[in-house]
Protein backbone atom coordinates (compact mmCIF):
# COMPACT_ATOMS: atom_id res chain seq x y z
CA UNK A 1 0.00 0.00 0.00
CA UNK A 2 2.85 2.28 0.16
CA UNK A 3 2.04 5.14 -3.14
CA UNK A 4 4.83 6.43 -2.77
CA UNK A 5 7.64 7.39 -0.08
CA UNK A 6 6.33 7.68 3.50
CA UNK A 7 2.67 7.80 3.65
CA UNK A 8 1.03 8.87 6.56
CA UNK A 9 -2.99 7.67 6.61
CA UNK A 10 -5.11 9.89 9.53
CA UNK A 11 -8.55 7.94 10.59
CA UNK A 12 -11.02 10.41 11.44
CA UNK A 13 -14.94 9.44 12.48
CA UNK A 14 -17.62 10.91 10.94
CA UNK A 15 -17.98 13.98 12.95
CA UNK A 16 -14.31 14.82 11.54
CA UNK A 17 -12.56 13.53 15.22
CA UNK A 18 -9.22 11.96 14.38
CA UNK A 19 -8.91 8.60 16.25
CA UNK A 20 -5.58 7.48 14.72
CA UNK A 21 -3.07 7.34 12.38
CA UNK A 22 -0.75 4.68 10.67
CA UNK A 23 2.48 5.53 8.99
CA UNK A 24 4.16 3.12 6.50
CA UNK A 25 6.97 2.56 4.39
CA UNK A 26 10.68 4.85 3.93
CA UNK A 27 10.85 8.16 2.85
CA UNK A 28 13.81 7.82 0.41
CA UNK A 29 15.19 11.37 1.03
CA UNK A 30 18.70 9.22 2.33
CA UNK A 31 20.62 6.15 2.81
CA UNK A 32 19.03 4.61 6.28
CA UNK A 33 20.96 6.35 9.58
CA UNK A 34 21.16 9.78 7.31
CA UNK A 35 17.30 10.56 6.24
CA UNK A 36 16.27 13.47 8.23
CA UNK A 37 13.03 13.41 6.85
CA UNK A 38 12.53 9.56 7.69
CA UNK A 39 13.70 10.81 11.33
CA UNK A 40 11.43 13.71 11.86
CA UNK A 41 8.63 11.46 10.70
CA UNK A 42 9.31 8.86 12.78
CA UNK A 43 10.05 10.84 15.90
CA UNK A 44 6.51 12.45 15.53
CA UNK A 45 4.33 9.41 15.11
CA UNK A 46 6.50 8.25 17.94
CA UNK A 47 5.91 10.36 20.30
CA UNK A 48 2.23 10.79 19.49
CA UNK A 49 2.01 7.18 20.18
CA UNK A 50 3.79 8.21 23.65
CA UNK A 51 1.18 10.92 24.30
CA UNK A 52 -1.89 9.04 23.93
CA UNK A 53 -0.61 6.07 25.86
CA UNK A 54 1.21 7.12 28.61
CA UNK A 55 0.23 11.50 29.22
CA UNK A 56 -3.53 11.11 28.30
CA UNK A 57 -3.70 7.02 29.51
CA UNK A 58 -5.80 6.75 26.80
CA UNK A 59 -6.67 3.22 25.38
CA UNK A 60 -4.87 2.50 22.20
CA UNK A 61 -4.14 -0.18 20.46
CA UNK A 62 -1.10 0.02 18.35
CA UNK A 63 1.30 -1.86 16.22
CA UNK A 64 5.06 -1.38 15.02
CA UNK A 65 6.68 -3.25 12.73
CA UNK A 66 10.39 -1.85 12.56
CA UNK A 67 10.94 -4.39 9.86
CA UNK A 68 7.91 -3.23 7.08
CA UNK A 69 8.30 0.19 8.31
CA UNK A 70 4.82 0.71 9.89
CA UNK A 71 3.63 2.76 13.00
CA UNK A 72 -0.03 2.32 13.56
CA UNK A 73 -2.08 3.61 16.69
CA UNK A 74 -5.88 3.95 17.16
CA UNK A 75 -8.23 4.74 20.07
CA UNK A 76 -9.61 1.61 21.18
CA UNK A 77 -13.33 1.71 21.02
CA UNK A 78 -13.73 1.80 24.76
CA UNK A 79 -12.26 4.94 24.50
CA UNK A 80 -14.52 7.40 26.20
CA UNK A 81 -15.71 10.43 24.15
CA UNK A 82 -13.58 12.59 27.05
CA UNK A 83 -10.47 10.68 25.74
CA UNK A 84 -11.52 11.17 22.17
CA UNK A 85 -11.50 15.04 23.05
CA UNK A 86 -8.34 15.24 24.41
CA UNK A 87 -6.45 13.04 22.09
CA UNK A 88 -7.40 15.73 19.34
CA UNK A 89 -4.83 17.98 20.83
CA UNK A 90 -1.67 15.50 20.18
CA UNK A 91 -3.28 14.26 16.93
CA UNK A 92 -3.92 17.85 15.39
CA UNK A 93 -0.63 18.60 16.74
CA UNK A 94 0.76 15.49 14.28
CA UNK A 95 -1.03 16.10 11.34
CA UNK A 96 0.44 19.92 11.52
CA UNK A 97 4.20 18.60 12.05
CA UNK A 98 3.51 16.33 9.23
CA UNK A 99 1.57 18.55 6.76
CA UNK A 100 4.69 21.17 7.45
CA UNK A 101 7.04 18.25 6.57
CA UNK A 102 4.93 17.52 3.51
CA UNK A 103 4.69 20.38 2.08
CA UNK A 104 8.51 21.13 2.14
CA UNK A 105 9.64 17.26 1.18
CA UNK A 106 6.16 15.96 -1.21
CA UNK A 107 8.22 13.30 -2.59
CA UNK A 108 9.00 11.99 0.48
CA UNK A 109 5.57 12.13 2.70
CA UNK A 110 2.35 11.81 1.70
CA UNK A 111 -0.75 12.54 3.96
CA UNK A 112 -4.02 10.66 3.63
CA UNK A 113 -7.43 10.33 5.41
CA UNK A 114 -9.85 7.36 5.81
CA UNK A 115 -12.59 7.26 7.30
CA UNK A 116 -12.95 5.10 10.72
CA UNK A 117 -14.08 4.94 14.06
Amino acid sequence: MNRLGNTVTFYRRKDGALTGYRAEGHTGYAEAGEDIVCAAVSALTQATLNGLKNVLKAPVMFDIDDKAAILEARLAPEASEAQVTQAQLLLETLLEGLQAIERSYPRNVRIFFEERR
